[in-house]
């Protein structure tokens, strides 16, 4: 989904759960499977190639907030949705990180930052706040420099579990190309009777083929975060990590992969693949499927303007798709499209139900690229009302070449202009929560055929120009239809009406 995005799949008279689409469904022409790279986990020495691009540490914020940092506005998700449940669009929205203190705020970043280059008879001793806060900098600054012993040094030396835990967070996240990580703090007062010291933590993160915000401000919702609530005891003198607590939650994202196990790497031109050791056998039949998404997708980032570095698809199992950001109960949802805020998007694939079926691979991964392309990294403000497009321009993009009459959906759409809701408009609104499968298979094949209609009528061209727009510049409507296509929104609406229902 985008924000994660949701497809209904084929319609119901086709047998099956995972019924092919229709005989003849067109792979991209003098494509041929990439030459991947060898399987290589978490843990290889050399990880990904680009883990190791020039990073940079940026200076601690405030170790305490007097209030609540304001929440931006929310943001949707898009899945691919196969039948049914676009309620998970709302269940998936990214929610604002908030920090709290419960005691008079701390000039703790100061004193941790004086406290290193000071002689030593200068130091002032540190508070088990403050040196909480400072093992997290020093922590944060060992990741960025690729020290997985000084990453080690912050966590309680006789606790085998959780250092094997952040071992595996470390080597993810270097594998994945971690380029900005930085720990915002609130700590609690000393606990009396345990001594232990409790810091809530949010965690800003970027990897080096996104684009990474270095704040919240009224234009963008800032890097990506995670919640963390970390427990400190005195260890040999030192403050260091004892317990680390995050809650699952749809709202939050979280766990992300990169805190939820070691994870393999397979990579290729344009996407790198990856997922936990049981999933590997399936890396080269998505990296082949996933690779011919991209060159694809690529065409179409140029056209939005904004091109992909590179693309992440996650290959989860039944126990990852079920808690990775958040987790996927509802049994219609094979893949989405997650935004890391106004960073980028991660493509996540539930493995069992795409992995029998070639065509349905190929055209999620095209649909999920899509969201990726058109919707990543912009900074939105829209809600459910751009579905239509939303939807549309995916569907589009993932059965391209073919055309949306080539679609299963097209008996859906056939049926939705015959029936008394007939849209009377191409911005269609989108289904409720509790939509059937037969009402949200015609939604997002009606958006297809307004999108191919835009194509047809105005240039692919003009479509792209109006998805950018609308959807990454957040123009209205009308002003939107007035640049790309030169006619007012009421004349193209009209026009594709038209054309919709003479191609059904």
């Amino acid at each position: 989904m985008h924000d994660a995005e949701e497809v209904p799949a084929a319609p119901p008279m086709v047998s099956g759960p995972w019924s092919s689409p229709p005989a003849g469904f067109a792979q991209i022409p003098g494509q041929r499977a990439p030459q991947a790279s060898e399987f290589f986990p978490s843990t290889h020495p050399l990880a990904q190639p680009f883990a190791q691009l020039p990073v940079e540490v940026g200076d601690l914020p405030p170790g305490i907030v007097p209030v609540p940092f304001p929440a931006p506005p929310s943001r949707r998700g898009r899945g691919l949705l196969v039948g049914a449940a676009l309620a998970l669009a709302a269940a998936l929205a990214v929610g604002a990180g908030v920090v709290y203190v419960n005691r008079a705020p701390l000039s703790l970043n100061e004193r941790a930052a004086a406290a290193g280059p000071e002689p030593t008879a200068a130091r002032t001793p540190l508070t088990p706040a403050e040196a909480a806060v400072a093992a997290l900098k020093a922590q944060a600054a060992a990741l960025l420099a690729n020290n997985e012993k000084g990453w080690l040094a912050a966590v309680d030396p006789g606790q085998s579990k959780l250092r094997t835990r952040y071992t595996s967070m470390f080597r993810a996240l270097r594998g994945l190309g971690v380029s900005h990580f930085d720990y915002q703090t609130s700590v609690d007062p000393v606990d009396a009777k345990s001594g232990t010291v409790q810091v809530t933590a949010e965690v800003a993160y970027c990897f080096s083929t996104d684009k990474c915000p270095e704040e919240k401000y009224n234009a963008s919702d800032g890097p990506p975060t995670i919640s963390q609530v970390l427990t400190f005891k005195k260890v040999s003198g030192r403050y260091v990590i004892a317990k680390v607590t995050e809650k699952k939650s749809r709202s939050r994202q979280q766990p992300t992969p990169w805190e939820s196990g070691e994870l393999s790497f397979l990579s290729g031109e344009r996407v790198t693949v990856i997922g936990n050791r049981t999933e590997r056998k399936y890396f080269k039949q998505v990296l082949a499927a996933a690779e011919k998404a991209a060159v694809v997708n690529d065409r179409f980032a140029g056209l939005v303007g904004n091109p992909q570095r590179r693309y992440r698809v996650y290959v989860a199992g039944a126990k990852q798709w079920k808690t990775w950001y958040g987790g996927i109960t509802d049994k219609w949802v094979i893949g989405y499209a997650i935004p890391l805020k106004d960073s980028g998007s991660d493509v996540v694939l539930n493995i069992s139900a795409v992995r029998t079926d070639s065509d349905v691979l190929a055209t999620t991964l095209q649909h999920e690229l899509a969201h990726v392309v058109t919707l990543g990294g912009a900074y939105r403000t829209g809600g459910s009302d751009d579905m239509w497009l939303e939807e549309g321009i995916a569907e589009y993009v993932g059965w391209y070449p073919r055309s949306a009459t080539d679609s299963w959906r097209r008996s859906a759409v056939r049926s939705l202009l015959a029936g008394s809701k007939r849209p009377k408009t191409i911005a269609a609104k989108a289904p409720g929560d509790n939509a059937s499968p037969d009402t949200s298979d015609a939604f997002y094949g009606f958006g297809h055929f307004t999108a191919d209609c835009l194509a047809r009528k105005y240039g692919q061209g003009a479509l792209f120009d109006f998805v950018r727009l609308y959807l990454r510049e957040n123009r209205d409507l009308d002003p939107a239809s007035r640049e790309a296509f030169g006619k007012p929104f009421t004349t193209v609406d009209k026009t594709c009406l038209t054309w919709i229902r003479d191609k059904v």
